[in-house]
């Protein structure tokens, strides 16, 4: 494997145990035929936007740069980024799917974490189009269950528009908005290179010159939860992967972690709802 390839899977591999704490609630989901007079100039949300085009012609300004639609885009106008809309052609306006919603990182706006860019061409248009379908009937739903609806239906547009939006390469330099992300992104790296040790607080404090306390606060402010509580989920995760893509043994697995055996495999039981043996006989690769 190249260097660039591994640096590659590392950056994903962080990506991933970042992601899994993303937070989002929709505000609103609708179909829209907009008309001439739609238009608005130079404002800044506290919401995030998605416009799925299914028809029609308009304008985009996103952070100073004008886009023009296409049907079969989605666009994401994050929030904290000044924005403008307007139609450009009053016999043809948009016809768009769309919500306000918020996704956060902790305190942080994910597609301004990740510096995502602000559309994408949908691969499968029927599928987005379900997937709005679903999210606007759960917004518009009584049920006592309609939230988690929407928090599910929102997630699977947000991870499709990512998934499109990197196509498989991530670099943790795209990701750089300022020094404390810079940091962030070093203390994420140095505990997937130590995590087969007793990674301490201290340490990961000291790597990136921080008070221990005030790395625990702002670590939790960005990433979403604690960092030890960080460190047991990537385990965790890590212990999934080679549980069900490799012939190691729970032992081996456990040593690579940098855990005794009998608490990785109480650890996993309590993380994962199952024991060790029993995930790799449910998931394991079969012959």
């Amino acid at each position: 494997m190249s260097h660039s390839m591994r640096k590659s899977v590392k950056s994903l591999s962080r990506l991933r145990g970042v992601l899994a704490n993303v937070q989002c609630q929709l505000s609103l989901a609708a179909y829209t035929k907009v008309d001439s007079r739609w238009r608005q100039y130079n404002f800044v949300p506290e919401f995030n936007r998605f416009y799925y085009i299914q028809e029609g012609e308009g304008a985009l300004v996103i952070d100073g740069t004008t886009y023009y639609p296409k049907p079969g885009q989605l666009f994401v106008m994050p929030s904290g980024v000044t924005q403008s809309y307007f139609t450009t052609n009053g016999d043809n306006p948009f016809g768009k799917l769309w919500c306000h919603f918020t996704a956060n990182l902790g305190d942080a706006n994910l597609f301004r974490f990740l510096k995502s860019p602000y559309w994408i061409d949908v691969p499968d248009q029927e599928r987005m189009i379900e997937l709005f379908r679903r999210l606007i009937v759960a917004y518009r739903s009584p049920q006592v269950t309609a939230g988690l609806l929407q928090k599910a239906v929102l997630l699977e547009i947000v991870s499709e528009f990512l998934e499109t939006a990197f196509a498989g390469q991530y670099e943790p330099e795209a990701v750089v908005e300022d020094e404390q992300m810079h940091k962030i992104q070093r203390i994420l790296a140095f505990i997937e290179r130590h995590l087969h040790e007793n990674i301490t607080i201290p340490q990961m404090a000291e790597h990136i010159h921080f008070h221990p306390n005030y790395f625990i606060r702002h670590f939790h402010e960005l990433v979403g939860i604690p960092p030890m509580q960080y460190v047991h989920r990537l385990r965790m995760d890590k212990a999934k992967l080679q549980l069900s893509t490799t012939g190691k043994s729970i032992s081996e697995i456990a040593g690579e972690l940098g855990m005794e055996l009998y608490y990785f495999s109480r650890s996993f039981r309590k993380a994962v709802g199952m024991s060790p043996t029993e995930y790799r006989h449910t998931f394991g690769q079969q012959d």
